[in-house]
């Protein structure tokens, strides 16, 4: 009987769902107010999970009882529900959202009305990049917010970038701003798909991120993901990609390489290496063209799928993403899976839970800089790529002096994996009282990271070595809020107080071995071996904070916010452990007041300023404390003891680095949002910077933390945008930004300088690269100012410095009439002067058009790849580059590229090779279609798309992209510098987006 019941009840069910889904056919069209088509609108039938999106055109079909409602709604557009009423035909004409005024903000701890935030914060519609190929955040934020400089280091997929907002503030700590992903604070951007993101707001000012206290002072980057709504949707993404190299070097061929050498060979007095036979043959059958051998066409592919859906109470949203990448240059490449879900669920008017879960996996193989690049620019057009054994020649007679470019390829691997896990779950719940609400969020973060590197035996001239090492981190975290919201007559309070706990755990453990018996099974069996070293590491550091902010707006015309946080850190001495971070903001809306509403000139007019202090840590979990070391050493011709010695001193009175940041913005807005136009000007200066100092050998040697120094930041903002054209179906789209930095040491206590440098250079450096000095910006280059080559009217000059003419002619600073480290100078700065993007967007019917620009202004790099190709010393031997051609000879004076002369003496450390890095650069080319639902029964909406990245790049530099760097991300004191970078990548896309 029961199960009798049972199946009544369901078949009563089924069929009333049924009668209802059989409902009458409704067709219909949607306008906007120019009376055009508006396409991907949403109709859904009111109360249900029923409901289709407009096709291009503007039209749509469903069925839907005669008693229901509809409920038409797009982003941009006010929502309207219309009754059915027993028609069967229903078109409407929807209106701008003209309440642009009452956009709501994603701020820290928090949301706010866009025209009452009183701070520098700039957000990113995902319209800015929907119609783009984009892969990753830094993508995103590139060229599209003022102040915010984003540099594809490494151009490789996957690869390195740096992302500085309002310049760099640190020499000792990581410059990167913070990342906030769904309130999980501390995410790391590789990470995020930017197909999942709802909402990005980047907080510039220290009003806005003074509320983050001792990680705010790089500013921060808040991110929302998508959230699932009613009704089952589903939608996939798939991108075709292929890719080449931006721009070659332009060597000499093989023929002209030989004759080079052997007029270099006469005038030096050796014996040319090259017959005329030789070189005969070489004009006929050319030689190697190493750059070919190093460099591809690369491909990729991506994939997107997501669901979503849900009911009156609870809604998810479930994403699958799947990148990979096969680089330009051989051997390299990357991959990435994402899997993401987020569910929310309103229990009650007054309660609600989230849970947002995701996991991601990548993994580079040989995506770093270095080798492969640079033999190719060393190793001689006459030698062979491969010998008579089949396997690539293996020494090189004429060009360079290390392994063949291939055996940096494919005799090497250099793999990076890691593997992540977040747990984000929340609840919030209204209390009694009016307008208090309580928010709880606990978060736990899970990464394993993986390095494995093997060299083989070509590469290591037969003592292959492998290394690996595993980490495990653990980052918990504890977020309560509290949120006190209300209206009274003319005033508004909105206050926020929060108690906040993180602690973060890493546990390391590193492997290395050489001699390896069986290279061939690679990092994966590195037991058998001559010499192994072993170690381990542990850390834990723990953060305490509270915080409060209230904002308070009188009549939304006079806006105040003050905010302070207090923060404790473990890594610091129980003197110094606690600091406050206060803020103060204030905002005039003058648009409201009457004699500028007479005007009918403005929607929106609004002046702010603000002032506020934040911090940054900058340093390890155990830098107040000294370190150990351990060493072997025999004593009386005994045997072999292992001890313990002093290694750093510590420093117990470190402090926090504070940055003290002055704002002043303008905001206007003309004929309801179609004109927007926003400047700012900012300044910032971080006092106690933390700097390693040496410390004498006779007080025990090493370096030691201290906080001597000074580093100030200052620019103008600007950004214009709106719709300049919106009839007759076309509409365009334009967003402008441009920014000016000045970076500048104040201070470096008793010292008048310090030397940072890269490593990088093996060889090319005589010195540190780089200068800290006060009146001079972070990465300030250090080297030899070039004057060209001695002439023939300077002879008796040059013979006092042991030089000819033709020879290089470096400035002497001392007039000791010798070249030294003495006569280092400042000779060029990393740090941008400006940067901008220009965003287009052209729609006409079904078809978009996206073009956008970016551009970095008065920056110079140092082109050590360059260098090497024609200097004609150290590990490259001879001249690769084609430039050569122009040498100083008999005939040829007035040349700067030197002569060939047994005093030749190159400094490749030198404003010879520093070149202007400034460029403008088309970054992306992107047209899509639309298609018609019509062509797939109005049960789909089907996005068709072709795009070109890197198109067109404007520039002076000579190397093949000047955007890319051989120094990562992690330091502004030593940037710059192009070594074997990997460049980035003309890249062509085709893809589609299909949606049901």
């Amino acid at each position: 009987m029961k199960n009798s019941l049972k199946f009544l009840v369901l078949f009563l069910l089924l069929g009333q769902g049924y009668v209802f889904a059989q409902g009458s056919r409704i067709t219909g069209r949607v306008t906007g107010p120019d009376n055009q088509g508006l396409p991907g609108v949403n109709v859904q039938v009111s109360g249900t999970t029923v409901g289709t999106s407009s096709d291009a055109s503007g039209n749509f079909a469903l069925n839907a009882a005669s008693t229901a409602s509809l409920v038409f709604s797009n982003i941009g557009y006010v929502s309207q529900t219309v009754p059915v009423n027993g028609r069967s035909v229903i078109n409407i004409q929807l209106e701008e959202d003209q309440k642009t005024l009452s956009e709501v903000v994603v701020v820290g701890y928090g949301t706010q009305r866009k025209t009452d935030v009183t701070g520098a914060l700039s957000a990113i519609s995902t319209k800015e990049f929907a119609q783009q190929p984009i892969t990753r955040l830094d993508q995103v934020l590139q060229g599209r917010v003022a102040g915010v400089q984003v540099n594809q280091t490494n151009g490789a997929p996957g690869g390195d970038a740096r992302v500085r907002i309002r310049g760099a503030n640190s020499v000792l700590g990581n410059n990167n701003p913070l990342y906030i992903v769904d309130g999980y604070i501390g995410a790391d951007f590789n990470f995020v798909n930017p197909s999942d993101i709802e909402t990005i707001q980047v907080l510039k000012d220290a009003s806005a991120t003074s509320i983050y206290g001792s990680r705010g002072a790089n500013g921060v980057i808040i991110i929302t993901t998508k959230k699932g709504t009613r009704g089952l949707k589903v939608n996939y993404e798939g991108q075709f990609s292929t890719s080449e190299v931006i721009k070659r070097y332009d060597v000499l061929p093989a023929g002209e390489f030989a004759e080079i050498v052997n007029a270099r060979s006469t005038a030096v007095g050796t014996t040319p290496p090259f017959t005329a036979d030789q070189i005969a043959q070489y004009k006929q059958n050319g030689g190697t063209d190493w750059q070919s051998l190093v460099f591809r066409n690369g491909t990729g592919q991506q994939h997107q799928l997501t669901v979503s859906g849900g009911g009156e109470k609870t809604t998810y949203l479930v994403s699958g993403n799947y990148l990979n990448q096969n680089g330009i240059v051989n051997n390299s490449g990357f991959k990435r899976y994402i899997l993401r879900s987020n569910i929310n669920t309103q229990v009650n008017d007054k309660l609600s839970f989230r849970v947002n879960l995701w996991g991601t996996r990548t993994e580079n193989h040989n995506t770093l800089d270095g080798g492969a690049i640079t033999q190719a620019l060393a190793w001689a057009p006459t030698t062979p790529a491969y010998g008579a054994d089949g396997q690539p020649t293996f020494t090189d007679p004429i060009g360079s002096v290390y392994r063949n470019p291939l055996d940096y390829l494919y005799d090497q691997s250099i793999d990076t994996r890691r593997s992540s896990l977040n747990l984000n779950a929340g609840i919030n719940y209204k209390l009694p009282i009016k307008g208090l609400s309580l928010d709880l969020q606990y978060a736990v973060n899970y990464l394993n990271a993986q390095n494995l590197n093997l060299s083989g035996k070509r590469i290591t001239n037969n003592v292959p070595n492998a290394s690996r090492y595993s980490s495990e981190q653990v980052t918990l975290q504890n977020t309560n809020n509290l949120t006190y919201d209300v209206k009274f007559g003319d005033h508004s309070i909105n206050a926020v107080a929060v108690l906040e706990t993180q602690q973060f755990t890493d546990r390391n453990f590193t492997a290395s071995a050489s001699g390896l018996r069986f290279p061939q099974l690679g990092y994966d069996n590195i037991g058998g071996n001559t010499a192994a070293t072993v170690a381990s590491g542990y850390q834990k550091w723990t953060l305490f904070s509270l915080l409060g902010r209230i904002n308070y707006g009188y009549k939304d015309k006079y806006l105040v916010t003050a905010a302070v946080r207090r923060d404790g850190s473990s890594k610091f001495g129980p003197s110094n452990k606690y600091s406050v971070f206060p803020s103060l903001a204030l905002g005039w809306r003058l648009s409201e007041e009457e004699f500028i509403k007479n005007l009918n000139v403005f929607s929106n007019l609004k002046l702010r300023g603000s002032w506020g202090l934040t911090g940054s840590q900058a340093l390890g979990a155990y830098s107040t404390l000294s370190t150990y070391g351990n060493i072997v050493s025999a004593f009386n011709n005994t045997a072999a003891t292992a001890g313990v010695i002093l290694g750093n001193p510590g420093n117990p009175d470190l402090k926090w680095e504070t940055t003290r940041q002055i704002d002043a913005g303008l905001e206007m807005e003309f004929w309801n949002g179609r004109l927007r136009i926003e400047a700012d000007y900012f300044k910032k200066n971080t006092v106690d910077l933390l700097l390693n100092v040496a410390i004498p050998s006779y007080a025990g040697g090493g370096t030691q933390a201290r906080n001597v120094g000074e580093v100030e930041n200052k620019g103008f903002e600007f950004s214009i945008g709106g719709t300049p054209i919106d009839k007759a179906g076309f509409r365009w789209e334009t967003n402008l930004n441009f920014a000016t930095l000045q970076n500048k040491v104040l201070d470096l206590g008793n010292y008048p300088r310090l030397g940072t440098g890269t490593g990088v250079g093996g060889g090319m450096s005589t010195t540190n690269e780089f200068m800290l000095m006060p009146g001079e910006p972070l990465g300030s280059y250090w080297g030899l100012k070039y004057l060209g080559t001695w002439k023939p009217g300077e002879a008796d000059q040059a013979a006092r410095q042991g030089r000819v003419p033709g020879d290089p002619h470096y400035q002497d600073l001392n007039s000791d009439n010798t070249i030294t480290t003495d006569d280092f100078q400042i000779i060029g700065r990393a740090f941008p002067k400006a940067t901008g993007g220009w965003n287009n967007t052209f729609t006409y019917k079904a078809l978009t058009l996206n073009v956008f620009f970016n551009g970095v202004f008065g920056v110079d790099k140092l082109n050590y790849t360059r260098a090497a190709a024609l200097s004609g010393a150290g590990d490259a031997r001879q001249f690769i580059l084609s430039e050569i051609r122009d040498y100083y000879r008999p005939g040829n004076e007035t040349s700067d590229v030197p002569a060939f002369t047994r005093t030749y003496q190159p400094f490749t450390q030198s404003s010879r090779f520093l070149e202007d890095g400034s460029f403008v650069r088309l970054k992306n080319v992107t047209l899509s279609y639309n298609v018609p639902t019509v062509f797939i029964n109005n049960k789909a909406t089907l996005r068709v798309f072709a795009s070109a990245t890197n198109l067109l790049t404007i520039t002076k530099y000579k190397g093949p992209d000047p955007e890319s760097a051989r120094v990562g991300s992690g330091t502004d004191t030593a940037i710059g510098i192009d070594y074997g970078s990997y460049p980035n990548a003309k890249q062509y896309t085709l893809g589609i987006n299909l949606g049901f």
